[in-house]
């Protein structure tokens, strides 16, 4: 089972995230090298602001590319990548890991990126104080901001990490005129969480009120990314495709690109639990492109299996001229690149 989760505190109310992506004309990354993409990624948070120094991780990994990449102060990367097909992760603390497939086709090209990351993750969110509602109903409703002095992040008991327990929990507090917390009462969340958050929430300290004692109201939000060991990011999964003919026969047709090939999701609970490794597949590829008879030849996990098989039967290829729809194997690898690297 896995450690203890890492977990930030962000502000509460519901944002969006999206991806823009624009392409323009292409560079040549040097002189003799083979015509390569010019990549400009821009990670933003919600209000368009730079995110500095954000996690920026390739699938399959870029040749001649730093070990670690992350965002320049303004919040941009400059990146040049061979042809092809990758999925681009963006990972920072106190925001929602994105994933965004890239294609990067056979010409000069160059293609900007626009990220806007979604906070997330375990937040004191809108910490607000009332001092004038006596009804237990009302007591925590909005009326003051008091900012906290100290905050705790709620750990993960065994039965949360079993049940892979995540969501928003909102507590209210009672503080006295000292700032200390001297009462936690749930008001709602996952059953599994809110003993651990009210745990937590006891030991925060807040600014005095200038009336006590004050209700504050606390929202923490969990989920199951967290921070790998020293220092090496975020535990963001990525996934590598390979595709090989089953056996080759006249009349065969051959996969000449990708038209649609989404990656499989990394189910956040296997990611979690460290469950990592090959998953075996066997599809047919029709003289349109399509895909049909999926079959797993080989299984992984029992988390990933079948939303992977889902993914793969949506997937449609640029194929050549053939009479025969033509068998192909297929191999997912599943792995974590602070781990597996």
């Amino acid at each position: 089972m896995i450690d203890f989760f890492s977990m930030r505190f962000v502000l509460s109310h519901s944002l969006a995230s999206g991806v823009l992506l624009a392409v323009s004309c292409g560079l040549l990354w040097g002189q003799g090298k083979p015509k390569r993409g010019t990549l400009n990624i821009e990670v933003v948070d919600p209000a368009g602001n730079a995110i500095p120094h954000a996690d920026v991780r390739f699938s399959p990994p870029p040749e001649d590319a730093p070990s670690r990449l992350e965002t320049a102060t303004n919040g941009k990367l400059t990146l040049n990548l061979k042809p092809g097909s990758y999925t681009l992760v963006v990972a920072c603390p106190g925001f929602k890991t994105t994933s965004t497939p890239i294609t990067v086709h056979d010409t000069e090209e160059i293609q900007a990126v626009s990220i806007r990351m979604q906070i997330g993750y375990i937040g004191s969110v809108m910490v607000e104080t009332t001092t004038q509602l006596e009804s237990p109903r009302n007591k925590c409703a909005i009326s003051q901001f008091l900012k906290p002095t100290r905050t705790v992040t709620g750990t993960y008991t065994e039965e949360a990490t079993r049940k892979n327990a995540e969501g928003t929990v909102l507590l209210c507090a009672t503080v006295d005129g000292h700032g200390n917390v001297t009462d936690v009462s749930p008001i709602s969340g996952p059953p599994e969480l809110l003993q651990l958050s009210m745990d937590a929430a006891r030991q925060w300290q807040f600014e005095a009120p200038s009336k006590a004692p004050a209700f504050i109201r606390i929202e923490m939000t969990y989920s199951l990314t967290k921070a790998c060991p020293n220092g090496k990011g975020m535990d963001v999964g990525d996934i590598v495709t390979t595709i090989v003919p089953t056996e080759e026969h006249e009349g065969d047709l051959k996969i000449l690109g990708k038209l649609f090939q989404p990656s499989p999701p990394y189910p956040d609970a296997a990611r979690a639990e460290r469950r990592r490794g090959q998953l075996y597949l066997s599809i047919v590829v029709n003289p349109d492109g399509s895909v049909s008879d999926v079959r797993i030849t080989k299984p992984l996990d029992e988390l990933i299996d079948k939303p992977a098989v889902e993914t793969v039967r949506t997937w449609r290829f640029n194929v050549s001229p053939g009479v025969n729809p033509t068998r192909f194997s297929v191999t997912l690898s599943f792995h974590i690149p602070c781990f597996d690297n």
